[in-house]
C-alpha cells in the first residue's frame, strides 16, 4: 500500500493550543463547556478527540466545521466494522485530521493503520496496557509508512503499579527514530497525583530523545477534572517545572501542536 501522504494566565507570550481534549453529548461535556474551560485557563485552540466507543462523528464535525481555525477533531471508526475502511474516508472528507485507535487496532486491523497514513490522517494512538506490547508492530509500521505522524497520548500510558520504574513506558524511547512520531504529556492525574514528580524523569527522557519539537502539551479535559485542574496542569508547564528547556516551553505548549495540527 502507498502511505505517502496526500486572560491568560501563562508565561509565554505565545499562542496555547490544547492538543487533546474531549467534547461529546452523550459523554463529557458539550462544546461550550469546552470553550469556557480553554478561555478560563487562556488557551486559544484544541484538538477535540473522540471518546472510546463513539462512531458517530457527526456531532465532532459539525463543531469544528464551525470554527476550523480554532479547532482541529479526531474521529474514531469502529475496527471490528466491514465498512471501517469506508467510514475513514468519510471522516476525512467530513474535515477530520487525525483518527483515534487504541492499541488493539495494531493487532485486529493493521490495515487501517496504513489507510489512514495514506489518506494523510493524523494517527492518534490510546494505549491502555501501555506500550511495551506494541512496540515492535509500531516500528514496523513505520517502516512500511515512514510518511505517518503518530501521536502518543497521555505518555504512551504508564502503569506505577505494575512498572514503578517505568521501565515499560520507556520503551516508547525506541519509537524516536521515527521523524513522525509526537509524545503527548498529558493526562498525568490519571497515574499520579499533583504535582506528578513520579512523573518528571519520564518526561525529561522523552524531551531528550524526541526533541521537543515533537512534544505536545494536552488536557485531556474533562478527565483531568475541573477547570482549576486544567489550569494547574498547565501552569506547571508553563512555570517551567517540568524537566523540559526553558525556551522550548511555547513550543511544548503549542507551537508544535500548532504546526502538527493546524498547519502553522
Amino acid at each position: 500500500m502507498d502511505c505517502t501522504r496526500g486572560s491568560k494566565p501563562m508565561s509565554t507570550d505565545a499562542p496555547i493550543i490544547d492538543a487533546y481534549t474531549h467534547c461529546g453529548l452523550s459523554k463529557y461535556t458539550p462544546i461550550e463547556d469546552v470553550r469556557a474551560t480553554m478561555e478560563a485557563a487562556g488557551v486559544e485552540r484544541a484538538v477535540l478527540a473522540q471518546h472510546l466507543g463513539e462512531f458517530d462523528n457527526r456531532y465532532l464535525a459539525d463543531v469544528v466545521a464551525a470554527d476550523p481555525e480554532h479547532l482541529a477533531g479526531v474521529c474514531m471508526v469502529d475496527h471490528a466494522s466491514p465498512a471501517s475502511s469506508g467510514d475513514l474516508r468519510a471522516c476525512r472528507d467530513a474535515g477530520f485530521k487525525g483518527v483515534r485507535y487504541p492499541s488493539d487496532v495494531l493487532k485486529d486491523a493493521p490495515h487501517l493503520f496504513d489507510e489512514a497514513a495514506a489518506l494523510g490522517l493524523i494517527l492518534v494512538l490510546y494505549l491502555p496496557d501501555g506500550i511495551a506490547g506494541v512496540v515492535e508492530d509500531l516500528g514496523k509500521f513505520l517502516k512500511r509508512c515512514p510518511s505517518a505522524r503518530v501521536v502518543l497520548t497521555h505518555l504512551a500510558n504508564p502503569d506505577l503499579s505494575v512498572d514503578p520504574k517505568l521501565e515499560a513506558c520507556r520503551r516508547q524511547l525506541e519509537l524516536a527514530e521515527f521523524e513522525g512520531v509526537f509524545v503527548q504529556v498529558s493526562a498525568m492525574k490519571m497515574f499520579s497525583d499533583y504535582p506528578h514528580e513520579v512523573l518528571y524523569g519520564l518526561v525529561g527522557d522523552v524531551a531528550e530523545r524526541f526533541g521537543t519539537s515533537r512534544v505536545l502539551w494536552g488536557s485531556n479535559y474533562p478527565v483531568v477534572g475541573d477547570v482549576e485542574d486544567y489550569r494547574r496542569d498547565l501552569q506547571m508547564l508553563l512555570d517551567g517545572k517540568l524537566p523540559v528547556p526553558k525556551e522550548a516551553i511555547p513550543a511544548i505548549a503549542g507551537g508544535n501542536a500548532g504546526r502538527l495540527w493546524f498547519g502553522d
